[in-house]
């Protein structure tokens, strides 16, 4: 039973390589065209970041969210990756197209100050979006406006959720 059920294993894995090879293949080569792009884009004016990100909120599928307040430049968040969690804190523009926020996370498991940075490139009507630093480039703004950022407060609700639970 156990040499039938390895050898099924073994072929499913081969014709996994088979079948996932070539789309991962298209998937990295789509990455390095994203990568070029972003390299040859024009970083971010500081006013240009303050407009994208002023009373939207991103939204992070269904595992989170994040608006950014203009008033006091507040920084609101939750998410469920892994377990829920909130984050409180400030937003701000450093410079050359970036965008951090400075936040203490709670959840069940405590508190926890965290800094995050993103850079934002942008060609045409395009913006390239990656976490500094190192992160990868992706489209962030497509050339049709389309971006995870909604006009409008996302967060603050549920983080009041969850702060009345933990």
């Amino acid at each position: 039973m156990n040499r039938v059920l390895g050898n099924w294993l073994g072929a499913a894995l081969a014709c996994s390589v088979f079948v996932v090879g070539p789309q991962a293949a298209a998937m990295a080569k789509t990455a390095n065209k994203i990568d070029d792009r972003a390299a040859t884009a024009a970083a971010v004016s500081d006013e240009g970041i303050y407009q994208l990100y002023k009373n939207r909120s991103w939204r992070w599928g269904n595992h989170g969210a994040a608006y950014f307040a203009v008033s006091k430049r507040q920084f609101t968040a939750w998410s469920t990756e892994g377990s829920k969690s909130y984050g409180e804190g400030l937003w701000f523009i450093p410079g050359q197209g970036k965008m951090c926020f400075r936040a203490t996370w709670r959840g069940s498991w405590g508190a926890k100050p965290s800094l995050s940075c993103f850079e934002h490139r942008q060609a045409g009507k395009v913006i390239y979006q990656r976490k500094s630093p190192g992160g990868a480039w992706y489209e962030f703004r497509n050339r049709y406006g389309k971006s995870d950022l909604r006009n409008g407060d996302y967060a603050s609700r549920k983080v009041k959720r969850f702060k009345a639970k933990l």
